[in-house]
């Protein structure tokens, strides 16, 4: 079946001597990887920078059931906005929002909602002047809603969370809850105040976020750019 649709590049790999399976969101069907054959060759069309980490297409392609990798049969970028050279931050934080992505989405399953969400995720990271340094935290955090574990805010007045259950307790009494700071950290970013962070601290609460993704059934291991915007600094 034949189909237009806005797409997101996330991840790719190559595959044989010139091409290339890319994982792209689309807004029609969903998370769906295509194999782009020549993309690594210099004479292609199909140029490799189309596949980079959140850059906004513009698609036809050919859906088939029975086909785990499918087919293009045109692509173009949408209006230019693709993150360029040089932007070293913006382009780390793209990557490590495009690999999140990567694996929590699942194949064939449509969600215009998430769809705009992400594509309106990519369009702040073209604009803003400067970027949050704190943006990849407040990613996670927004993202989490999409998937069905948002933090409760019903007890927000608690001293601790639970990463377990998802919400703000008085007793840190367990394995899986946060001490005090990072618990009052975690409500800042949930009350979009702002957070002043040192790198260490920006750090340990992305780890946080990693372990509650994992305890919410959304494993995170693999992730490799994590490490980088880990690195950041202001």
């Amino acid at each position: 079946m034949k189909y237009k649709s806005r797409a997101i590049a996330l991840t790719y790999i190559k595959h044989g001597e010139s091409s290339i399976i890319s994982r792209l969101f689309t807004e029609e069907k969903g998370l769906q990887s295509f194999i782009i054959k020549g993309a690594r060759s210099k004479k292609s069309k199909r140029k490799l920078s189309y596949f980079e980490p959140l850059t906004r297409l513009n698609i036809n392609g050919v859906f088939s059931e029975k086909n785990s990798l499918q087919f293009l049969e045109d692509i173009s970028i949408y209006k230019a906005s693709r993150l360029t050279m040089g932007q070293v931050k913006r382009n780390f934080i793209a990557f490590f929002i495009a690999e999140i992505n990567s694996k929590v989405l699942q194949e064939n399953d449509q969600n215009k909602i998430l769809f705009d969400f992400l594509w309106k995720t990519t369009e702040y990271l073209y604009l803003a002047d400067p970027i949050d340094i704190n943006f990849p935290l407040k990613y996670l955090l927004e993202l989490s809603g999409f998937l069905g574990f948002y933090p409760s805010t019903l007890d927000i007045n608690n001293p601790f969370f639970n990463l377990e259950n998802g919400c703000f307790v008085e007793k840190n009494d367990s394995t899986t809850t946060l001490g005090e700071q990072k618990s009052t950290f975690l409500k800042a970013l949930i009350n979009k105040k702002k957070l002043s962070l040192t790198q260490d601290e920006r750090s340990a609460l992305l780890r946080v976020f990693f372990l509650y993704y994992k305890l919410q059934h959304y494993n995170l291991d693999g992730i490799t750019s994590h490490l980088i915007i880990e690195s950041l600094r202001k």
